[in-house]
């Protein structure tokens, strides 16, 4: 009886030994905007329609423009202008006909109108409606609001109306927020080079060698390596490849903790 305790304790400590270390990684992370719309990666275009463009319409759409350019980079974003008035172009068909015409992901019409003056200014009214090409939920989304020009002279009101076309892009600019992940790793030369290189948010070449750590009989350092794989691959936005890698993680040996977490965030970011 104390032989089959004592192998059953030499056992269990030899399973603990084979638990492999976690090293954790701080980055920040970009989410979608606070309007709920992720631009990230996506062709987009601001479209205005002619027939109600006047001057500010057009300084703030520029000015909306010029914002989204600068968050998601200057060859992502592109400013049309189109025949006709706004009305013609607010339905789900006008739209996706905008979003080929453009051959953009995703489509922005901008309009905007003047108020009556009053003491705290001119006010004008904003309206935005986008339709998002690789939304499965296949909608119009609008948006609306005041935004109030105060200003003493043509230079000045134009100045203010380019500061509002900017506060309009605000809801719709990235997020980014700081958040810790885990990676597993054993004491040898090829694990801490995949970490080095993690370490410097070279994911595609640390993924490289933890593909070479794959052809193991260890099947707690197989898991560990497809844990590993799945946290690079979603890490540079392949999310669908990040959850088949953690289910391979998964079904040849669960880390438990490290395994919910990473799951938790790829569902958040694939909704």
């Amino acid at each position: 009886m104390m032989k089959r305790l004592l192998s059953i304790f030499s056992l269990a400590i030899l399973m603990v030994s084979c638990a492999p270390s976690r090293h954790a990684i701080h980055v920040e992370m970009r989410h979608p905007s606070r309007s709920g719309i992720d631009l990230a990666g996506k062709i987009v275009s601001v479209v205005f329609a002619e027939e109600n463009a006047d001057q500010v319409t057009r300084s703030m759409a520029e000015s909306f423009t010029r914002s989204l350019k600068e968050d998601y980079g200057e060859e992502t974003v592109e400013l049309y202008s189109v025949n006709g008035r706004t009305q013609e172009y607010t339905g789900r068909d006008s739209l996706v006909n905008l979003l080929m015409r453009t051959g953009s992901d995703v489509v922005f019409l901008f309009d905007s109108r003047k108020g009556e003056k009053g003491p705290s200014g001119l006010p004008v009214n904003v309206a935005l409606y986008c339709y998002d090409g690789m939304n499965k939920e296949d909608k119009v989304q609008s948006f609306s609001g005041t935004k109030i020009l105060a200003a003493s002279s043509d230079k000045e009101f134009m100045e203010e109306a380019v500061k509002a076309g900017a506060l309009v892009a605000e809801p719709f600019e990235t997020q980014w927020k700081h958040e810790q992940y885990s990676i597993a790793y054993y004491e040898s030369n090829s694990w801490y080079e995949a970490l080095v290189r993690a370490d410097q948010y070279d994911w595609k070449g640390a993924m490289d060698i933890w593909m070479t750590l794959l052809n193991t009989r260890d099947i707690m350092k197989k898991a560990s390596a497809e844990y590993n794989i799945s946290v690079a691959c979603y890490m540079m936005g392949e999310f669908d490849l990040a959850t088949e890698w953690l289910d391979r993680s998964d079904a040849d040996n669960k880390l438990p903790t490290l395994s919910d977490a990473l799951r938790k965030r790829i569902e958040a970011r694939k909704q």
